[in-house]
Protein backbone atom coordinates (compact mmCIF):
# COMPACT_ATOMS: atom_id res chain seq x y z
CA UNK A 1 0.00 0.00 0.00
CA UNK A 2 2.78 2.43 0.86
CA UNK A 3 4.44 1.85 -2.50
CA UNK A 4 1.18 2.53 -4.33
CA UNK A 5 0.58 5.73 -2.36
CA UNK A 6 4.15 6.87 -2.96
CA UNK A 7 3.81 6.30 -6.70
CA UNK A 8 0.49 8.16 -6.86
CA UNK A 9 1.81 10.96 -4.68
CA UNK A 10 5.00 11.30 -6.77
CA UNK A 11 3.08 11.32 -10.03
CA UNK A 12 0.78 14.10 -8.86
CA UNK A 13 3.61 16.46 -7.78
CA UNK A 14 5.25 18.76 -10.31
CA UNK A 15 8.81 17.86 -11.23
CA UNK A 16 11.25 20.48 -10.01
CA UNK A 17 14.25 21.58 -12.02
CA UNK A 18 17.53 20.52 -10.39
CA UNK A 19 19.97 23.28 -9.49
CA UNK A 20 23.00 21.19 -10.49
CA UNK A 21 23.07 19.50 -13.86
CA UNK A 22 25.39 16.57 -14.45
CA UNK A 23 26.38 15.74 -18.01
CA UNK A 24 24.87 12.45 -19.15
CA UNK A 25 27.22 9.54 -19.77
CA UNK A 26 25.89 9.22 -23.31
CA UNK A 27 26.69 11.61 -26.11
CA UNK A 28 29.97 13.33 -26.81
CA UNK A 29 32.50 12.44 -24.08
CA UNK A 30 35.07 15.10 -25.10
CA UNK A 31 33.83 17.88 -22.76
CA UNK A 32 33.96 15.44 -19.82
CA UNK A 33 37.50 14.39 -20.81
CA UNK A 34 38.62 18.05 -20.79
CA UNK A 35 36.82 18.81 -17.52
CA UNK A 36 38.47 15.83 -15.82
CA UNK A 37 41.92 17.01 -16.91
CA UNK A 38 41.32 20.57 -15.74
CA UNK A 39 40.26 19.32 -12.29
CA UNK A 40 43.53 17.38 -12.00
CA UNK A 41 45.77 20.45 -12.40
CA UNK A 42 48.64 20.22 -9.92
CA UNK A 43 47.92 16.57 -9.08
CA UNK A 44 49.60 13.36 -10.14
CA UNK A 45 47.19 11.12 -12.05
CA UNK A 46 47.83 7.38 -11.99
CA UNK A 47 51.54 6.60 -12.30
CA UNK A 48 52.32 10.10 -13.62
CA UNK A 49 53.00 8.99 -17.20
CA UNK A 50 51.63 11.30 -19.87
CA UNK A 51 49.23 8.84 -21.49
CA UNK A 52 47.80 7.91 -18.07
CA UNK A 53 46.17 11.34 -17.79
CA UNK A 54 44.27 10.83 -21.05
CA UNK A 55 43.46 7.21 -20.17
CA UNK A 56 42.04 8.12 -16.75
CA UNK A 57 40.10 11.02 -18.29
CA UNK A 58 38.58 8.61 -20.82
CA UNK A 59 37.57 6.20 -18.07
CA UNK A 60 36.05 9.00 -16.01
CA UNK A 61 34.11 10.32 -19.01
CA UNK A 62 32.87 6.89 -20.10
CA UNK A 63 34.75 7.26 -23.39
CA UNK A 64 36.19 4.35 -25.32
CA UNK A 65 39.04 4.14 -27.79
CA UNK A 66 38.48 2.82 -31.30
CA UNK A 67 40.96 -0.06 -30.96
CA UNK A 68 43.75 -1.53 -28.91
CA UNK A 69 46.49 0.94 -29.92
CA UNK A 70 47.51 2.88 -26.79
CA UNK A 71 48.23 6.01 -28.83
CA UNK A 72 44.95 6.25 -30.81
CA UNK A 73 42.14 8.11 -29.04
CA UNK A 74 39.40 8.55 -31.64
CA UNK A 75 38.91 10.08 -35.06
CA UNK A 76 41.99 11.79 -36.47
CA UNK A 77 41.60 15.56 -36.80
CA UNK A 78 43.49 17.84 -39.20
CA UNK A 79 44.15 21.01 -37.14
CA UNK A 80 44.76 22.99 -40.34
CA UNK A 81 41.13 22.35 -41.35
CA UNK A 82 39.30 21.85 -38.03
CA UNK A 83 39.40 23.89 -34.83
CA UNK A 84 40.85 22.10 -31.83
CA UNK A 85 38.20 21.34 -29.24
CA UNK A 86 38.30 20.59 -25.52
CA UNK A 87 38.80 16.85 -25.07
CA UNK A 88 40.87 16.34 -28.21
CA UNK A 89 43.95 14.24 -27.48
CA UNK A 90 47.30 15.13 -29.01
CA UNK A 91 50.09 12.65 -29.66
CA UNK A 92 53.52 14.24 -30.11
CA UNK A 93 56.35 12.26 -31.71
CA UNK A 94 59.85 13.72 -31.25
CA UNK A 95 58.29 17.18 -31.56
CA UNK A 96 60.47 20.27 -31.39
CA UNK A 97 58.94 23.74 -31.45
CA UNK A 98 60.60 27.08 -32.25
CA UNK A 99 59.62 28.38 -28.79
CA UNK A 100 61.93 25.77 -27.23
CA UNK A 101 59.29 23.17 -26.37
CA UNK A 102 60.57 19.64 -26.93
CA UNK A 103 58.73 16.35 -26.38
CA UNK A 104 60.14 12.87 -26.07
CA UNK A 105 59.73 10.13 -28.62
CA UNK A 106 56.03 9.87 -27.67
CA UNK A 107 54.06 12.33 -25.53
CA UNK A 108 50.30 12.57 -24.91
CA UNK A 109 48.36 15.70 -23.92
CA UNK A 110 44.67 16.66 -23.75
CA UNK A 111 43.21 19.89 -25.13
CA UNK A 112 41.38 21.72 -22.33
CA UNK A 113 40.55 24.97 -24.12
CA UNK A 114 40.02 24.85 -27.82
CA UNK A 115 40.75 27.25 -30.57
CA UNK A 116 42.87 27.54 -33.65
CA UNK A 117 46.07 25.60 -34.11
CA UNK A 118 47.86 28.81 -33.13
CA UNK A 119 46.26 29.16 -29.71
CA UNK A 120 44.82 26.51 -27.42
CA UNK A 121 45.62 25.02 -24.01
CA UNK A 122 46.63 21.50 -23.08
CA UNK A 123 46.78 19.48 -19.88
CA UNK A 124 49.81 17.24 -19.62
CA UNK A 125 51.94 15.42 -17.06
CA UNK A 126 55.23 13.50 -16.97
CA UNK A 127 57.41 16.56 -16.64
CA UNK A 128 59.41 17.18 -13.46
CA UNK A 129 57.27 15.99 -10.55
CA UNK A 130 54.79 14.30 -12.89
CA UNK A 131 51.92 16.56 -11.84
CA UNK A 132 49.31 17.78 -14.32
CA UNK A 133 50.00 21.22 -15.68
CA UNK A 134 48.04 23.35 -18.12
CA UNK A 135 49.80 25.47 -20.71
CA UNK A 136 49.21 27.17 -24.04
CA UNK A 137 50.36 25.62 -27.31
CA UNK A 138 50.93 26.79 -30.86
CA UNK A 139 51.20 24.03 -33.47
CA UNK A 140 52.38 26.47 -36.13
CA UNK A 141 55.72 26.61 -34.26
CA UNK A 142 56.44 22.93 -34.95
CA UNK A 143 59.93 22.69 -36.46
CA UNK A 144 60.44 18.93 -36.53
CA UNK A 145 58.76 15.72 -35.44
CA UNK A 146 55.05 15.12 -35.76
CA UNK A 147 51.76 15.87 -34.04
CA UNK A 148 48.57 13.85 -34.42
CA UNK A 149 45.26 15.08 -32.98
CA UNK A 150 42.41 12.71 -32.12
CA UNK A 151 38.81 13.52 -31.27
CA UNK A 152 36.97 11.16 -28.90
CA UNK A 153 33.79 9.70 -30.36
Amino acid sequence: MAITLLAVSFASKPVSTPTTVTAPRSGNPAPRVAAYCQKQSGKKVGNGDCWTLADEAFKSAGATRPGSDMRVWGREVNPAKEALKPGDVIEFRNAWFSDGTITGSAHTAVVVTGGSREKFSIAEQNWGKKNVRIREMDLTKLVSGSVTVYRPQ
